[in-house]
């Protein structure tokens, strides 16, 4: 059991960060979260030769053999495994995000509550939640506010805390179970502990970007600014995008990551989206930095039709009052008002003469 533990752990490491330069650099790069199965990546928990047969499959990864040997394929095996039960994915809640980097917090103090949204993607069906668990209730408190039967396309909130009992790195995970504790959802916590108040990364306005409706072919930007308020530099170790629908964003910032943001700096993010297809997307900006973290921020958008041109106007007719009837109507009555008003005029001019 220990062993196999082991190995997940290290096919978690190897997943987000792969030996050697590839290019790619990490499997998230491409797949994301693994707990949302994109490009189904969840039938890797199969085994080391599925993946192997897929890497040689697909031309594009073809060069991630030189980097990972059958070792390091079934350890990935392992840890995809060990995140969902394999199969059940279409009918499971989603869960987002699936991780969180509180960063550094002072010995014995807690952060800020950090929100985690639990949604039920079925369209008729309930969902029944058991338990929200946190596998080290004392230095990651949470709270949520799940009942036991979530309905259909609803969508309830999970608070979780970061409380260091000592100093030093630690890791977490919170589960999601039904009444019969079967694994529904999953998500990795992490944070530092430290003995001197830390540097602490803010967001100038709340970290939400919220785009609206935009149409199928058009694109809209929306920007956010990540400050360091403090007098000490501070490295940003990731910022990416990261969740269900990260990939149909785009996300440019000044301050790209493994970088230095000084004391006192601004980090310049513009997130851009550009739908291809309908649908609600919704991502969340990460960070990892060595000091305190600034809340995940939420990024939302809908894809939406490109609504129908306007009817164009009806052709002229000479029915119904209208068209060239009614010019040459008033064209007419133009003319007698002329017509009329010369009489008028003359008799005036006559006596004024007399």
């Amino acid at each position: 059991m220990c062993a196999s533990a082991q190995v997940a752990v290290r096919g978690d490491a190897l997943y987000r960060a792969l030996p050697g330069n590839p290019g790619v650099g990490s499997c998230i790069s491409c797949h994301g979260e693994p707990v949302n199965n994109r490009n189904s990546v969840l039938r890797g928990a199969t085994g080391a030769a599925l993946i192997s047969r897929t890497i040689a499959a697909v031309g594009a990864m073809g060069y991630l053999r030189q980097y990972l040997t059958d070792a390091d394929l079934g350890d990935i095996a392992a840890y995809l495994a060990s995140v969902v039960p394999a199969g059940a994915i279409d009918t499971l809640p989603e869960l987002s995000p699936t991780t969180d980097q509180f960063g550094a917090q002072l010995v014995g103090t807690q952060s800020a509550e950090r929100v985690v949204l639990l949604r039920n993607r079925l369209p008729r069906n309930d969902v029944i939640i058991g338990a929200v668990l946190s596998s080290d209730a004392v230095q990651f408190p949470l709270q949520h506010d799940c009942p036991l039967a979530l309905p259909p396309l609803a969508q309830c909130r999970i608070r979780i805390a970061f409380r260091p009992a000592a100093v030093g790195t630690v890791q977490a995970g919170f589960s999601v179970v039904d009444s019969a504790s079967v694994l529904l959802r999953s998500g990795v916590l992490a944070g530092q502990g430290v003995e001197n108040m830390p540097a602490q990364l803010a967001w100038r306005e709340p970290p939400a970007l919220a785009f609206g409706n935009v149409a199928l072919g058009a694109s809209a930007e929306r920007s956010a600014q990540l400050v360091n308020p403090t007098a000490v530099p501070v490295q940003l170790q990731r910022l990416r995008l990261t969740g269900p629908n990260a990939s149909r964003f785009v996300l440019d910032a000044n301050c790209t990551a493994p970088s230095l943001l000084p004391a006192g700096g601004t980090c310049e993010l513009r997130v851009r989206f550009a739908p291809s297809s309908a649908g609600l997307a919704e991502a969340w900006i990460e960070i990892e930095p060595d000091a305190g973290n600034a809340p995940l921020a939420r990024v939302s958008a809908s894809g939406i039709a490109a609504p129908d041109a306007p009817p164009a106007p009806p052709p002229p007719t000479s029915e119904g009052g209208g068209g060239l009837a009614s010019l040459a109507w008033l064209a007419l009555l133009g003319a007698a008002v002329a017509a009329l008003s010369r009489p008028i005029r003359c008799r005036s001019a006559r006596r004024r003469s007399s």
